[in-house]
């Protein structure tokens, strides 16, 4: 910690209140309430997300589901570490836009979600509960359940009838002090009367920063929803309401005890002892407030075991560690280890303040220590090098809310002990035991592989525990042609050096795969080749899931590898069960050469070339250079619109394309009050909304009966709109020209048929089409009736 951050440490160490904030996704949370909470009044603030955010759009990248749910988790993460709060989740899952409560809870299970609450509000114990919305409709329906279960929990979690079987295991009955609504600013809702107001943008001289600035380094941590902000100073006012517990009237904390008080003479002592440590702390010569600090964990140790004092305790070892300016990270020399295999740790200790320390213990995750007990010379570095054996049935480092698949409204963790937490432990890590006055204090530090990118500089992520090889699906979902074979493509990745095994592919009976197995030889750890099957489905077969999976020293292991790698947050490797879906495809393959202009990350473009589609991408330069005329059709990828300025300054260009015989396609792009799409995107007048449809069972009604884009090549009927996922469509149009015609309308249950999101018009002797259908979520899940109806909007001719 730099001086600024461990003052702030130090003075959080001394306040026992505790705020909860509740909301439903990443970037819910108020990020200048969060920082002005836990810096300029030094409370534990946590904020709660109920979902991991894996259903929304990814602006940075193709990751889609539970791949952007790890990007959203480490995005939530990554802004916690600037403004100082703590992150905890439920296990719902974001399913996609929903218009209700009522759909979101019977989505998620009203009983299960409020389970997690209560879970969180127990173990966290907060003194206020911070709900981020109202219960009034219409607002995103996650959003409003968020809401609904604030405020059920605040009662629930102090009811020990209430989810019984939490109790135990250091979880008990919990009742804060009140339940109040941070009353929002963006949806323009009138100031109640009677709302409390609080100032949060005042200027932090430690951080150099106002409240206002630190909010918006780190809402723009959530870099895949484009929420970068500028920063912003002076005055700024958030307004409470308060809905259960007696009314908070000059501040959200009324009544709430700051101090170690609470715990009676004994949390008295530590607060004395860490106002003598708050004194020794100096800014140049952090190491001063040792004595103090040991004093403030001696006193710890004499409370009884809370959340509060636990977390305390560790706060200390944290703090002590900063103070004498102790480094300590454990590295191996690979990303993975292997069960069975032994790794060299190497862990490095410096200490770079003169305290007076010695390193006592390190401890092992194989349970073994080492007893140097030297002294530690200031600025000398240390290292330590220890071979550890992984044992042979060493659990695979698979993230524990993924461990299991998962349903459509939850994340199933079967195992409770990290419920609630953004991850589950280290697989490997190593705790140094340092000693200083008779005392000591530990600091523990995952085994971490470091490496040196030539622009990105040092990279760090967390050495997991990887199979000897993984069995990667280049594609979710292979399609079978006509009665074809699907084609599936497996990428086999060493865990370790010397991998010989076999590849296979198991299919339902009745299925053919060719080859029966793959024989691969792997000679360096990270070294990886290619598994190509040819899958057969019998005629009238449905789709199916089927599980890859390699032998290896006589055992068969599936998992797949997914390396998430942006500058903006720690490389993730995701580990997880391997499954690819093959799934029949009857359809006419069109030829001729597709332009495909890619918007802010799809694989649609792969998804037409996988079914043997000839496609070219279509950059900057080729939009305003190349011959267009050699396309048969040129698809716009989603929100390109709103993401290539390039294409928008070629609008023009690609109507004359169309005009002289062309097919455009454009899939949606967004309209909202902070992002308006400006410019056209058709040739006639045609404006986007808000709009879409979020039942992806919802019936869909045919308005253009006998319509080329509903028969050529392909007849589309009900069949077609089976087994859709998440929805039909978002981002459809709201007014059109009437030289358009709407093809298709659907709605969501009780409200109005929208005619928006498939539209077509006739343009000189070409075609123009704009879908808000998500087939860019449809394709990549081996949707067959959406990839036919996609087929039908690129033209029955050459």
């Amino acid at each position: 910690m730099d001086a600024g951050h461990l003052a702030h440490a130090v003075d959080r160490l001394g306040v026992t209140a505790r705020v909860l904030f509740v909301a439903a996704h990443p970037d819910d949370e108020n990020t200048r309430l969060l920082g002005y909470l836990a810096n300029a009044r030094h409370l534990t603030v946590a904020y709660l997300s109920m979902t991991r955010g894996g259903g929304g759009q990814n602006l940075i990248g193709r990751e889609q589901a539970e791949l952007l749910d790890v990007i959203r988790t480490e995005e939530l993460l990554s802004a916690r570490r600037v403004d100082g709060a703590q992150q905890r989740f439920t296990n719902m899952r974001d399913f996609g836009y929903s218009k209700s409560a009522a759909e979101t809870l019977a989505t998620w299970g009203h009983d299960e979600a409020l389970a997690d609450v209560v879970r969180v509000v127990r173990t966290f114990q907060p003194d206020v509960i911070v709900a981020r919305f109202d219960e009034n409709p219409p607002n995103h329906g996650h959003h409003t359940a968020s809401a609904i279960l604030a405020r059920e929990a605040f009662a629930a979690a102090a009811d020990p009838k209430q989810f019984p079987e939490q109790l135990g295991q250091g979880i008990r009955p919990w009742q804060a002090t009140r339940l109040v609504r941070n009353v929002s600013t963006f949806r323009n809702e009138p100031i109640p009367e009677g709302a409390l107001s609080l100032d949060v943008g005042i200027y932090d001289t430690r951080l150099g920063l106002s409240y206002g600035e630190l909010a918006a380094l780190s809402r723009s941590r959530h870099q895949s929803q484009g929420f970068g902000v500028a920063g912003e100073r002076g005055s700024m006012v958030e307004r409470f309401v308060t809905l259960a517990g007696p009314a908070a009237k000059e501040d959200i904390l009324d009544g709430v005890p700051m101090g170690w008080a609470r715990f009676g003479a004994t949390g008295g002592t530590v607060d004395r002892e860490i106002e003598i440590a708050r004194s020794q702390l100096q800014r140049d010569e952090p190491e001063r407030a040792l004595p103090g600090l040991l004093a403030v964990a001696q006193a710890l140790d004499a409370l009884p075991d809370a959340p509060r004092v636990r977390d305390a305790r560790t706060a200390v070892g944290g703090i002590l560690a900063a103070a004498a300016g102790l480094f300590v990270r454990a590295t191996s020399p690979s990303a993975v280890v292997v069960p069975g295999q032994k790794v060299e740790l190497s862990v490095e200790i410096v200490l770079r303040r003169p305290a007076t320390v010695k390193l006592s213990s390190l401890d092992f995750p194989d349970g073994t220590s080492l007893s140097p007990d030297p002294a530690l010379v200031v600025n000398e570095k240390k290292v330590l090098k220890r071979e550890l054996p992984v044992p042979a049935d060493a659990a695979i480092s698979v993230p524990y809310w993924l461990a299991v698949p998962p349903s459509a409204g939850r994340f199933n963790v079967k195992d409770d002990q990290w419920a609630g937490e953004p991850r589950g432990p280290a697989s490997l890590r190593v705790t140094a035991t340092f000693g200083s006055s008779g005392r000591t204090f530990g600091v523990e530090v995952p085994v971490q592989y470091v490496s040196t990118d030539p622009v990105r500089g040092e990279r760090l992520r967390e050495t997991l525990i990887a199979p000897p090889a993984t069995v990667t699906p280049a594609r979710e979902a292979a399609m079978s042609v006509s009665g074809k074979p699907a084609p599936v493509v497996l990428r086999v990745r060493a865990g370790r050096d010397d991998v010989k095994g076999v590849v296979t592919l198991p299919v339902p009976a009745g299925w053919r795969v060719d080859p029966a197995s793959i024989p691969v030889s792997l000679a360096k750890s990270g070294e990886e080749t290619t598994a190509r099957f040819a899958v057969t489905p019998p005629a009238g077969a449905v789709a199916a899931e089927l599980r890859p999976a390699v032998e290896v020293d006589g055992k068969v292991w599936s998992y797949s590898e997914h390396v998430v790698d942006y500058p903006h947050i720690p490389v993730q490797t995701v580990l997880r069960q391997a499954q690819v879906r093959v799934a029949p495809l009857n359809a006419q393959i069109p030829k001729g050469l597709v332009g495909y202009v890619e918007g802010s990350g799809d694989t649609v473009a792969d998804d037409l070339t996988h079914l043997g589609v000839q496609v070219e991408m279509l950059d900057d330069a080729a939009l305003g250079g190349v011959n267009l005329s050699r396309f048969r059709a040129i698809v716009i990828g989603i929100r390109a619109y709103n993401t290539r300025e390039a294409l928008r300054s070629q609008h023009d260009r690609l109507m004359r394309y169309a005009e002289a015989g062309g097919t455009v396609v454009v899939q949606y792009n967004t309209q909202s009050r902070l992002g308006p799409l400006e410019g056209r995107i058709g040739p006639y007048p045609l404006e986007l909304g808000r709009d879409r449809v979020t039942d992806e069972n919802a019936a869909m009604t045919v308005l253009a009966l006998g319509h080329e884009l509903l028969t050529k090549p392909h007849r589309i009927g009900p069949s077609d709109f089976k087994g859709w996922v998440q929805e039909r469509g978002l981002y459809f149009a709201s007014t059109w020209d009437a030289k358009y015609t709407p093809i298709l309308s659907a709605a969501d249950a009780d409200e109005k048929q929208l005619a928006g999101g498939l539209l077509f018009a006739r343009y000189g002797k070409g075609r123009y089409v704009y879908t808000g259908l998500s087939f860019f979520r449809q394709l990549p899940a081996g949707n067959a009736g959406a990839y036919r109806l996609f087929l039908n909007l690129l033209g029955s001719t050459p």
